[in-house]
Order: C-alpha cells, then sequence, then structure tokens
C-alpha cells in the first residue's frame, strides 16, 4: 500500500493495535470463512479522521487484504475503531504523575492481597477492610480515567466463593489474577520501562556479563511475584561477582581488604572497594568512590534480602546497571 501512495492508510496501520477475528462462517461450496480486521487507534489519532476517510481507509485496507490473501474460501472485512491509549489518558485528572504512581502501587497491592489470602498466606479477616477502601479507591480513579478495572470482586469473601468454586490449586489463582490485572497494569507499563535499564558501556569482552544483563532485564519485564524478584536479584548478583573478576587484579588492588580480611573469588563488595581504592586513589576521587561503593553495597545488600517486592527488583537491577557503566567508564569501554 505504500508502494501504491496510501501513505496516510500506512500511517493509520503504524499507529493502530491490530486484531483479527473470525466472524461470519457459511459452509456451502466447502466453507467461507469470513474475518474482522480491527484496526484499533488512540482516540487522540481517531478523533482527527473525518468519518468518510474511516470508511476510505476501511474499503481500501479490505480491498488490499482480499487481494494479497490468494484464498477463495476466506474474505476480510476492516472495521476501525478508537480504543484508550496510554497516550490518550489525561493523569492530571487524578493528580498527575504522583496521582498515577500511587493508583499504580494500590492496584498491585489489591492484586498481590488477593494472591496472598488465596494461597496460603493472609487471612481475609485481616486483610478485607484495607482491600474494600483500596479497592473503592482505585474504581472511583479508574472511572475518572476511562480505565478498564476488571475486579469485580467488592471484598475478599467474594474472591473467596469463586477460588473455591473455580479454581483448587495455587497455581490457577495466581495466573487467574494475573490475567484479571493486566488489562489496567497495560496503562501503566510506560513508567516500568522508562527505568534506567540502558547500558553505556562496551560489553564485548564481558560475554557474561552481557549475558546475565540481557537475562535479569528480560526477566525483570515478566516478574510478577516474590520468587521473581528474587530470581532477578539473583541475576543481579551473579552480573556483580563477574564484574569484580573482569577487573579485580589481588597482584594490582591486594589480597586483603581494609580490615585485613583475605578477599575471597566471589566476594564482590571487597574486591570491588579495593579496585576503586587504587583505580580512584587520592582525595580528589573521594566522591566517586563513595558513590560506586555505595552503589555497589546497595546492589548486594538487596540481593540478599529474604523477602523482595517489586520496588526492590527494580532498585537492585537500576543500582546494577549503574556500576557496570561507571566501573565500565573507568576501564575505558566506550
Amino acid at each position: 500500500m505504500r508502494g501504491r501512495g496510501y501513505n496516510e492508510i500506512c500511517d493509520i496501520i503504524a499507529d493502530s493495535q491490530i486484531l483479527v477475528v473470525n466472524t461470519d462462517y457459511d459452509n456451502w461450496n466447502g466453507g467461507t470463512y469470513g474475518y474482522t480486521v480491527y484496526v484499533n487507534l488512540p482516540v487522540t489519532k481517531y478523533s482527527t479522521l473525518t468519518s468518510d476517510k474511516i470508511a476510505e481507509a476501511e474499503r481500501q485496507l479490505g480491498e488490499s487484504l482480499n487481494e494479497v490473501s490468494g484464498d477463495s474460501n476466506s474474505y476480510f472485512l476492516v472495521k476501525i475503531t478508537p480504543i484508550l491509549s496510554r497516550t490518550d489518558i489525561d493523569w492530571g485528572v487524578i493528580g498527575g504523575e504522583s496521582g498515577k504512581s500511587k493508583l499504580k502501587q494500590s492496584i498491585e497491592t489489591v492484586r498481590n492481597i488477593m494472591i496472598s489470602v488465596a494461597t496460603g498466606g493472609s487471612r481475609i479477616q485481616d486483610e478485607n477492610d484495607r482491600y474494600q477502601k483500596l479497592h473503592n479507591d482505585i474504581v472511583t480513579n479508574c472511572k475518572k480515567l476511562n480505565l478498564t478495572y476488571n475486579n469485580t470482586y467488592v471484598k475478599l469473601w467474594d474472591w473467596y466463593g469463586k477460588w473455591k468454586a473455580d479454581f483448587p490449586t495455587w497455581q490457577e489463582r495466581r495466573a487467574y489474577i494475573h490475567e484479571l490485572f493486566s488489562p489496567t497494569l497495560a496503562y501503566f507499563e510506560e513508567v516500568e520501562t522508562s527505568q534506567n535499564m540502558d547500558t553505556l558501556v562496551e560489553l564485548s569482552e564481558w560475554e557474561r556479563i552481557e549475558r546475565t544483563i540481557i537475562k535479569f532485564k528480560k526477566d525483570s519485564m515478566s516478574a510478577h511475584n516474590e520468587e521473581d524478584f528474587q530470581g532477578v536479584g539473583l541475576l543481579c548478583r551473579e552480573t556483580i561477582i563477574s564484574l569484580a573478576q573482569a577487573v579485580y587484579n589481588p597482584t594490582i588492588h591486594g589480597q586483603l581488604d581494609e580490615a585485613g580480611v583475605a578477599i575471597s573469588k566471589t566476594d564482590a563488595v571487597r574486591m570491588i572497594s579495593n579496585y576503586l581504592s587504587v583505580k580512584l586513589a587520592g582525595t580528589s576521587h573521594e566522591e566517586m568512590r563513595a558513590y560506586a561503593k555505595t552503589a555497589n553495597k546497595l546492589a548486594n545488600m538487596l540481593t540478599h534480602k529474604r523477602t523482595a517486592s517489586k520496588r526492590d527488583m527494580m532498585l537492585v537491577t537500576s543500582a546494577t546497571i549503574s556500576l557496570i557503566n561507571f566501573i565500565g567508564i573507568l576501564e575505558d569501554k566506550y
């Protein structure tokens, strides 16, 4: 279509979410299948198009799809529709970014409470009042923002009735809750992906470090529960150990720490501390040494936490990336 000059329609496609649904079937002459292709546009984009432009785009898209399908037993219809996207949301109606952050935290708290009471964690009696208050606030704010919120369980006892009837295992209950909340939390994905997760240095000679970075970045995006968060933390810990082993040389940086304790091959805190003391020696580098050592200690402290939250996970990944960038720059890997 771009080659034929339909640039405006191609721009519509580029801004859209596509959903294809089998909406018709005629069993005559071997059967014919009809498909509706829903081209869902952000409200702000959809509102710039006239009804005539929408109708013409639907017609041309449908004709092009039918031309290239090469299948006489199927046909396509196109429907361009508006859909609320993150770019359409006016967070100002609930207090801007602070209101957005608070709402997201409340939604995650309600989700975690529902999982906890259904999987042998908290008792309903202890959590129901807090749950109801948070749930009511979420419903109110989501209505103001026109956000989808599929949780219709006003009380935890309502949720209890559902899981007792339909979900005998803890795994089924967790999966149901994550699916229930994912459409709402999708509106907040921009916050999660905008965190500083980029390395600024060249990692070609640090292949092990590069592999674990790729792994914990991927895992952090799909992490949902305490075990997932802890798993990302452990990957960060392994990354820091690999980083320390890559730059620490006992002959140059010393085999003992400041207190005279021997440094083991997996003691990332002491290895990096000694490395920095040599690499950034002198009073002129005092602030830089303090910064790097703090990032190092923070990352290692968080990886050893017995209980982990999403906040802990995001802090440890940020601290780990920061430390890699800092030491990579010291090693002239840029």
